[in-house]
């Protein structure tokens, strides 16, 4: 008997030991979860600063970006990066320095290098003279791995100056980061197609975006909307990769793009009508990355998003004129939009047609043609017009009142979609696209394909200064 209690005693603890292995090993984001009381007490200490930092994506898995506001006097772009919390044994790496939005600060902007797949991170930045705490990321797996999609996070609401406004958002915000993550411990990075901020002008709204300590271990690929084209604040608050500035693009216009693992992430500027200059910066990041197996889209307004914005003038012809054919150009597998604040995703399409099905919960092998797939929004989700009487729409969800997230997860030759609702990650929608073959060499459809487009970036010329007379006339950008 007591033999058997020695044995059950080892075999239990052998079973602990693997539990503790695989906790440890899965639980990435630790708990920062907060009641609406400590948000609350967190929003009114920290509102009135604006010195958080920002960590992001960097141009592959292996490197992180970050930035952050420091005193003019004493601002010193200086990272630390080690693999315990006690910091010993670190590198560091220095950045620059930019001008910041006001005369007293300096923005420090730092790329980390020689990051490992799954692999526990400690680092710090160095702020008004002296060294952060230490902050933790853990990276995943790079050639399989699953990201997340949140769109129009939009900090500040519809209003403009209401601090309690600005709070509550920032505390959905919070909220849906902390039920994602919980159950997603696996996330790499978050992609947002835009409307980040409210007002475009407010440095307490990139503040309060970046008040949930989740974003200190969650990089972010942060495209540019609207709302964010209101004012230049996005140009102090980030620290995106191979950002474009093109030869017609001015103000904060930029596209940028970024590689992880076997996918290439195109980050347009759609609230820019400069068609050369967004084909050059697809042009440019297609050809640098000839091995990309998964090629994927991003902007903020949504071309084939759910209910009649897609049929909008500004959308169903300028946009569509603009940044349709260099999708098809390029052969990108799927489109992620926002602006609407309606969640839903399209059948296959191509050149504004619908050439397949694209069902909720199948796979589908080698489609013809691209998904788009449209966010709703953690403010104002949206109308309550019935979203699934359009034939490009395959899925709506219309509660409007409801957050939604989505998981987009990548194997060898999988791309698994998911979305799911904000406050229980209750399955809504989920496709899968199975790729058994490469990208067929198209040079010659891409020559005239190409040759094509050039009307629509003359006529994009034309559209970018009647713009900026109609942005001059309204103070600033719709």
């Amino acid at each position: 008997m007591k033999r058997c209690s020695k044995a059950l005693a080892v075999v239990l603890s052998v079973l602990f030991l693997l539990q503790s292995f695989f906790v440890t090993s899965f639980a990435a984001f630790d708990d920062k979860s907060l009641t609406q009381e400590e948000w609350n007490a967190v929003y009114a200490d920290l509102r009135d600063e604006n010195t958080l930092p920002t960590l992001c994506v960097g141009a592959d898995e292996t490197q992180l970006n970050i930035c952050w506001h420091a005193a003019k006097e004493t601002a010193q772009p200086k990272v630390r990066l080690a693999k315990n919390a006690s910091m010993t044994d670190f590198v560091e790496f220095t950045g620059e320095t930019t001008p910041a939005e006001n005369d007293e600060q300096l923005v420090c902007r730092v790329t980390m290098t020689g990051i490992e797949e799954n692999t526990v991170y400690y680092y710090q930045w160095l702020g008004d003279d002296s060294w952060s705490e230490p902050y933790k990321y853990e990276s995943k797996g790079f050639d399989s791995f699953k990201m997340m999609l949140i769109g129009d996070i939009q900090i500040g609401g519809q209003s403009y100056d209401n601090p309690e406004e600005q709070s509550r958002i920032g505390y959905v915000w919070q909220s849906v980061l902390d039920e994602a993550l919980t159950e997603n411990p696996d996330i790499s990075f978050l992609l947002s197609p835009g409307d980040n901020t409210s007002t475009g002008n407010a440095a307490d709204e990139w503040q309060t975006l970046l008040m949930p300590e989740y974003t200190r271990s969650l990089p972010m690929a942060l495209a540019i909307g609207n709302h964010d084209k209101k004012g230049m604040m996005y140009d102090y608050y980030t620290h995106m990769p191979n950002e474009f500035f093109g030869e017609y693009f001015t103000g904060l216009d930029r596209d940028f793009w970024f590689r992880y693992g076997d996918v290439l992430y195109l980050m347009f500027d759609a609230c820019s009508g400069s068609a050369a200059d967004h084909r050059a910066m697809a042009k440019e990041a297609v050809e640098a990355n000839p091995d990309a197996k998964w090629r994927i889209g991003v902007m903020h307004q949504g071309l084939y998003a759910p209910g009649i914005a897609a049929l909008e003038p500004e959308t169903g012809i300028l946009l569509n004129a603009v940044f349709q054919p260099i999708f098809e150009m390029y052969d990108l597998d799927i489109v992620f939009t926002g602006h609407t604040h309606m969640q839903g995703r399209s059948h296959f399409i191509s050149d504004g047609l619908i050439v397949g099905k694209a069902e909720s919960g199948k796979t589908y092998t080698d489609p013809k043609g691209i998904i788009y797939l449209n966010t709703n929004a953690c403010c104002d989700q949206g109308s309550m017009e019935d979203m699934s009487k359009w034939p490009h729409t395959a899925y709506a969800f219309e509660d409007a009142d409801v957050t939604t997230y989505s998981t987009i997860e990548f194997t060898e030759d999988t791309m698994a979609i998911r979305t799911l609702r904000g406050d229980n990650s209750e399955l809504l929608d989920s496709i899968t696209i199975k790729k058994t073959k490469g990208f067929e060499d198209g040079k010659i459809r891409l020559t005239v394909r190409t040759l094509f487009y050039k009307i629509i970036e003359l006529f994009g010329l034309i559209y970018l200064k009647i713009d900026e007379i109609a942005v001059a006339i309204r103070g600033g950008h719709f």
